[in-house]
């Protein structure tokens, strides 16, 4: 699969009046990276440029994806979809996930939103103390300024929902959770093959906490009281070796009204057939409809 990056480019309108001095003229827009996705099916509009992290402690890539020919893209809703493993490449978010949104918005089916990707490396758990960073931090600190810099978001640059692929998975609960308690809950959590898992032993594995203290303190299965009754959605193989896992979520959380069990593991065939499902379920979940 070839590169999805691609950038934003945020509109700024000025208003100003005779009294006071011009202000300084604004900084040329950052580089833009575009490149085509590979895939048959067609694409929404995929951009991508660096931002800055102290959280991280590096510049990051901040990728965006909304469906093409929208007149303007200010105050577009956002759902802030937390990549896996093995980061933005090839590609942070699935193939059939991106052309759904792109083939629903124009059949009229789902009302405009964009994802937002933001890098956290190699092997996320998107907890802070983590080897690549402060990454919670940078997702409940900076990125909303990010957003809102580009005239996206709601008025705070908060994404309306939450979603998460694999290691992605166990952030976006993390990211909710963090949400409920800060007041701020979002609409909803789509989980996609979640990595998670019932001891620390087979957290151990996969070397991402430095000890078992440290993966409970964040362990979500752990802190789902205080998700609330926010709605989960659930997509995974029936073969997925973290099921015991994602199997503990759907019985424990009061509100999963999507559950949807395909046949394989944890793998692409599954990730690139729930896309539909997947994007509707997030759609139904926008607090009010653009025009």
């Amino acid at each position: 699969m070839g590169s999805l990056l691609v950038a934003a480019a945020a509109a700024v309108s000025l208003t100003g009046c005779a009294a006071p001095p011009a202000p300084p003229a604004a900084p040329a827009p950052p580089a833009v990276d575009a490149a085509p996705a590979v895939s048959e099916q067609d694409m929404p509009e995929i951009r991508t440029e660096q931002v800055r992290s102290e959280r991280r402690g590096t510049d990051v890539q901040l990728y965006l994806a909304h469906p093409t020919g929208l007149e303007s893209t200010e105050n577009l809703p956002v759902v802030l979809y937390l990549h896996g493993r093995d980061g933005v490449n090839p590609t942070p978010i699935p193939y059939d996930t991106l052309a759904s949104l792109e083939r629903l918005y124009h059949e009229g089916q789902i009302p405009a939103f964009a994802f937002a990707v933001v890098d956290g490396g190699y092997n996320p758990y998107w907890n802070d103390g983590s080897a690549n960073g402060d990454l919670a931090s940078m997702l409940n600190d900076e990125l909303p300024g990010w957003l809102r810099e580009r005239g996206l978001g709601d008025e705070e640059g908060l994404p309306f929902a939450v979603a998460g692929i694999s290691t992605g998975g166990f952030g976006a609960l993390t990211y909710a959770e963090d949400r409920s308690a800060a007041g701020k809950p979002v609409a909803a959590v789509a989980e996609l093959a979640p990595a998670l898992q019932l001891d620390w032993e087979g957290m151990k594995e996969k070397e991402a906490f430095a000890s078992e203290e440290e993966w409970r303190e964040v362990d979500p299965l752990r802190r789902l009281d205080e998700l609330g009754d926010v709605p989960v959605g659930v997509w995974t193989g029936d073969a997925d070796p973290f099921l015991d896992g994602i199997n503990a979520l759907v019985e424990r959380h009061p509100n999963t009204p999507v559950v949807t069990y395909l046949p394989g593991g944890h793998e692409g065939a599954v990730f690139d057939a729930v896309g539909t499902e997947f994007v509707g379920f997030l759609a139904d979940s926008l607090p009010q409809h653009r025009p």
